[in-house]
């Protein structure tokens, strides 16, 4: 192959979403290389891509000409490239890319470029033999901060470097096509994600061997999903927290003799730059060199630039294999010492013992009380879990548990036979799913219809125990001032999807099969507060700071509060529970408060004054309805079973504070 061919054939192995969302828009214009060749070991994915790249070129208003050969194998393929990207999975990638690089084919080597320090060897023998370059992507060097710090640095403008500051987070979102991210056989985990990155700009920015001193994480036999580490770049410490569980500041503070910088994390981002006294002097965006480097696509098609200009023996800011390298021996140096000990002071620390070894089924697993309720039962030895959910990317909220005790699937919650399959070998199944959507009869489809599909599985399978995670909303809201399992439910309306009717209509799928052999229990929360609750604590944190007046302050109705750390626990008993079958059980907090009192935690996170006012007439009425009440509910039956709840909501706000705190929402 000669390098003087322009524009060379490329072909692209690993069609997932970095390919998707990447690769395929920066190679629309078909320079500097011509797509020919898409490969997958999923043929689906390859074909998906093809589409995709042929409709891309479309939009743009290029001819799309003939569309690039779709396949499994790119071995098979190789006539008909000239250079590729490898975009697989990490535990592959050394494999492929020596293959590539035997055969005379150049390689732009997604990140983290190999596992080890001995795979890098591999792929470096196989670049030498075949003579060609393997360049890693590392597409943060062509950020505008990247250059911009490089060059401050150089003139130096900070003075002498003591220190640097990165934290960098947010709730995992990327839409993978496969589940390697969070296999640490397969090389997954916040630390592979992101370390290559932090590796690459520190080597290139203070142009030395990067030190470990410490990493801690927050593994419990997984993978990683936050971190801590604690380098040194010669004489400049450097601390940095990596997260997929929160939104962090998401920025860089460089801090030295002279004067100082904070700068985001992202691609388009400003900068606060300060005196030696800590006196800003200046702030603005971080300039670019071009527009094309403020779009994801016109970033990525700059990488390919700077890959072709590499190719021609032309000055590049690409990352070389060797640089590369140093974030490998990083990372595998962080795999050996680290230790697995982030304080989470807001998580349960209750120990749980079942009479005997089970196997647990949770649908809804990565929900609000889903992956608490899998939480805790991991803590019981005896127990492994079968986690069911749709969402391939939230996983990230429990990857750090032991694959070995946990396995995450993702059936239909529609389709009764997938479930069947998905809860077979089950003792238990804990189902906590109802609709969300913003479509009133696919929210209905899911509560009712996926819960009948979720009892008829588990009996299929021959399930021991069904507990459902109902509602106190199935009751009539007029009920009477103490609400009991005995208390009027909500009138029947057919065409009435509201969520009382979803929930009420769910819990009757449930209870009409007990005992059929399958015993059931249904156990019905109040207001769900906790860490992470959607409804009950990020919503009023969120809304608070807009507008203080729009929710009761010191008085008001009654607000029948209830930790999720105690609905995790009763349900977690309710599995076991002798008595329950058959039977509606009402779970609230020990204690009931005035809605006032209850927000006015919020405002004391927030630092907000409480107004001391109940009620607001710019409310709506069914608002000022809903706060005025004052029901209170009798858990008295789960009581007489042996179980009462424990956080108190001064206990229970103070765990939410600190959690709040750590999310940054407070």
């Amino acid at each position: 192959m000669t390098a003087g061919t322009r524009p060379l054939r490329l072909g692209i192995v690993g069609c997932g979403a970095v390919t998707e969302r990447c690769h395929l828009p920066a190679l629309v214009s078909g320079e500097p290389f011509r797509l020919t060749v898409l490969a997958d070991s999923a043929g689906e994915h390859a074909a998906r891509a093809g589409e995709r790249y042929q409709q891309l070129r479309e939009a743009k208003g290029f001819d799309p000409g003939p569309p690039p050969l779709c396949t499994q194998d790119i071995s098979a393929a190789l006539d008909e490239i000239d250079a590729a990207i490898v975009a697989t999975g990490p535990a592959s990638h050394a494999s492929i890319t020596a293959m590539l690089a035997r055969a005379g084919k150049h390689v732009l080597l997604e990140k983290p470029v190999v596992r080890t320090v001995e795979e890098c060897a591999e792929v470096r023998a196989a670049a030498l033999a075949g003579g060609v370059m393997v360049v890693p992507a590392h597409v943060r060097r062509f950020f505008p901060a990247a250059y911009w710090i490089k060059q401050k640095l150089e003139s130096g403008w900070f003075g002498t470097v003591r220190r640097v500051r990165w934290r960098e987070g947010a709730e995992y979102g990327w839409p993978v096509l496969s589940p390697f991210t969070f296999d640490a056989k397969a090389g997954g985990g916040v630390l592979t994600d992101l370390s290559p990155h932090v590796a690459d700009l520190l080597t290139h920015w203070f142009g030395t061997r990067i030190e470990l001193v410490r990493c801690t994480d927050n593994r419990a036999g997984g993978v990683d999903t936050e971190v801590r580490l604690e380098l040194r770049a010669g004489g400049v410490d450097i601390d940095i927290e990596l997260s997929w569980l929160r939104r962090m500041e998401n920025q860089i503070t460089i801090e030295g003799s002279a004067a100082s910088v904070s700068v985001g994390t992202v691609r388009t981002a400003d900068y606060v730059a300060r005196d030696a006294d800590g006196a800003i002097i200046d702030e603005d965006a971080v300039p670019a060199l071009g527009p094309s480097q403020l779009t994801r696509d016109g970033l990525f098609h700059r990488q390919l630039v700077e890959f072709d200009r590499a190719l021609r023996g032309e000055d590049t800011a690409v990352a070389t294999l060797t640089e590369a390298e140093m974030g490998v021996e990083l990372s595998h140096r962080c795999q050996a010492e680290r230790v697995s000990s982030l304080p989470r002071p807001w998580q349960t620390s209750r120990r749980i013992a079942s009479r005997g070894s089970r196997r647990v089924a949770v649908t809804g697993a990565t929900g609000f009380i889903g992956a608490q309720v899998v939480d805790l039962l991991l803590r019981d030895e005896k127990t492994t879990v079968v986690a069911l959910g749709r969402s391939l990317p939230k996983w990230a909220r429990l990857a750090h548990w032991d694959s070995e005790r946990v396995e995450f699937l993702r059936p239909d919650i529609l389709e009764a036979t997938e479930l069947a399959d998905a809860v077979q070998g089950c003792d238990i199944v804990v189902h906590t799913v109802y609709g969300s959507d913003s479509d009133r009869a696919r929210r209905w489809a899911v509560s009712v219809d996926g819960t009948k599909a979720v009892v008829a599985a588990a009996r299929k399978a021959g399930v021991r125990r069904l507990v459902h995670v109902s509602s106190m909303s199935v009751y009539d809201p007029a009920a009477g001032p103490v609400l009991t399992e005995d208390s009027a439910l909500v009138a029947a309306e057919p065409d009435d999807l509201s969520y009382a009717h979803q929930k009420l209509a769910a819990e009757q799928a449930v209870l009409q099969a007990a005992g059929d052999p399958m015993e059931v229990v249904c156990v019905q929360p109040t207001v769900v507060y906790g860490p992470g609750g959607p409804l009950w604590t990020v919503r009023p944190l969120r809304k608070l700071p807009e507008d203080n007046s729009c929710l009761p302050s010191e008085a008001g109705g009654v607000c029948n509060a209830v930790h999720v750390h105690d609905v995790a626990e009763a349900v977690v008993f309710l599995a076991e529970a002798d008595g329950v079958n058959g039977r509606r059980l009402l779970l609230s907090g020990p204690e009931s408060v005035a809605w006032g009192t209850f927000y006015d935690y919020y405002r004391d996170m927030l630092r907000l004054p409480r107004h001391h006012l109940p009620d607001n007439a710019a409310w709506s009425e069914a608002d000022r309805k809903f706060y005025a009440g004052v029901t209170t509910v009798d858990t008295s039956r789960l009581a007489t079973l042996g179980f009462r709840p424990r956080l108190g909501l001064a206990e229970g706000m103070a765990q939410v504070a600190e959690w709040a705190s750590w999310s940054g929402l407070a």
